[in-house]
């Protein structure tokens, strides 16, 4: 299996991140870049930190693993890896570095590979409209229920919802609030 670039986009998880794999496809960004027969691609790319992001790809399944603290997958720097192997860039055959054999000894190996999810399993698009809609559901009447509870239980409860703490003895001048003149929801002015 080859990667083609419409497979690069199919399994990015979103716009944003794409984009920012493109910036990264300068060879400059890329010290090291190498593959193996076996269909595996790896390389090391110079991220904000010290060190470089280790990333390696599996061209028969579609694995990848990078180093990098980012909270997507796969990230920028293997989608950038997977689209410069898809546009067909040329990579030296080099033999396996430790940290790619350690990957793989991880994985449940790379030709096993895992079956493409149903399109009544796979996940739904993020939406602007779902959100506005979840946002705009009725309250909880429950909820409502109990948040306004304790007020009505005790006035000493309102005066510890104030706060605003003065550091001054009771004996001197405070709010309202405080001295237990007014109700949860009263304004002193």
């Amino acid at each position: 299996m080859s990667l083609t670039l419409a497979k690069v986009e199919e399994i990015a998880p979103d716009q944003s991140s794409l984009s920012a794999a493109r910036k990264l496809l300068n060879p400059r960004s890329w010290p090291v870049i190498a593959g193996s027969d076996a269909g595996l691609v790896w390389g090391e790319c110079q991220g904000s930190g010290s060190q470089p992001y280790r990333v390696v790809i599996s061209e028969t399944d579609l694995g990848y693993k990078c180093t990098c603290p980012s909270r997507k997958f796969p990230c920028k720097h293997a989608l950038a890896l997977m689209w410069m192997r898809a546009e067909g860039r040329a990579i030296d055959k080099q033999p396996q570095p430790d940290w790619v054999n350690d990957w793989l000894g991880r994985r449940r190996g790379p030709g096993a590979a895992r079956s493409a999810p149903d399109k009544t399993e796979a996940k739904a698009k993020v939406s602007i409209d779902a959100a506005l809609e979840q946002e705009s559901a009725a309250p909880d009447p429950k909820a409502q229920a109990r948040a306004a509870a304790p007020a009505s239980r005790s006035p000493n409860r309102a005066a510890a919802a104030c706060r605003w703490r003065d550091p001054r003895p009771a004996s001197t001048s405070r709010p309202a609030c405080l001295q237990g003149n007014l109700r949860l929801g009263q304004v002193h002015l």
